[in-house]
């Protein structure tokens, strides 16, 4: 299956369904109103856009679900994320995406492939209180480089991205099975649960410590 040409395809799509707006697109600056705007946009043109490209859309999923909108490409489901990042460097962007157990039984145990949507954007140098798209680009999370990819400490573990997708897409490994990207992915998430171990190990030590001296003075370790 060609990814490239799949993600170039949708993008372009989406590409036109943004162009007449291209510049002003919001009348509010706050970055998560832009990205419900931006999902509401598409989610409105998804069975269009998908017929356009020959695809088979399917039901817009339910908030608890990873993506955000999907189709059937040769029998193969996609689920597409979308992903707004401001451009502003003084503003925080954590690059979250989801837990590692929810993440891992799509690819693994629904089969899916995994697709990030993502939308470059920032305060508009034209309108006052806008924001413009300044780049959308579209790309399978198995793809990207290895140094794409981190776990944090969050509930059972996130996965987050370190690099937005404009940043490496020249170096995206399109032809990437899912077997090595699950090398990849499985070895960054052995070595983050080990750490998460080691620390919740000293910090129950800590607490016990703690209780003995009679809650006198307490410290993590």
């Amino acid at each position: 299956m060609n990814f490239k040409q799949i993600s170039i395809s949708i993008e372009d799509k989406i590409k036109e369904l943004f162009a007449e707006i291209h510049s002003g697109i919001a009348e509010r600056e706050d970055s998560r109103a832009f990205g419900a705007m931006i999902e509401k946009r598409i989610t409105q043109n998804w069975e269009k856009i998908c017929n356009e490209l020959g695809y088979e859309p399917l039901k817009i999923p339910g908030k608890r679900t990873i993506f955000d909108f999907a189709c059937k490409i040769n029998n193969q489901f996609f689920g597409f994320d979308i992903k707004t990042k401001d451009l502003d460097t003084t503003k925080y962007s954590d690059g979250g995406v989801c837990a590692v157990g929810n993440f891992l039984k799509y690819l693994a145990n629904d089969k899916g492939i995994f697709i990030i949507a993502e939308f470059g954007h920032n305060k508009s140098g034209v309108k006052n209180e806008s924001r413009d798209i300044e780049y959308i680009r579209i790309a399978p999370f198995h793809t990207l480089p290895n140094d794409t990819y981190r776990i944090e400490n969050l509930g059972t573990g996130q996965v987050r991205l370190n690099y937005t997708i404009n940043q490496v897409w020249n170096e995206i490994k399109w032809e990437r099975t899912y077997r090595d990207f699950f090398e990849i992915f499985c070895d960054l998430a052995l070595t983050h649960y080990k750490r998460v171990k080691v620390d919740a190990d000293q910090r129950i030590q800590s607490i016990i410590e703690f209780k003995k001296n009679n809650y006198e003075h307490f410290r993590f370790k």
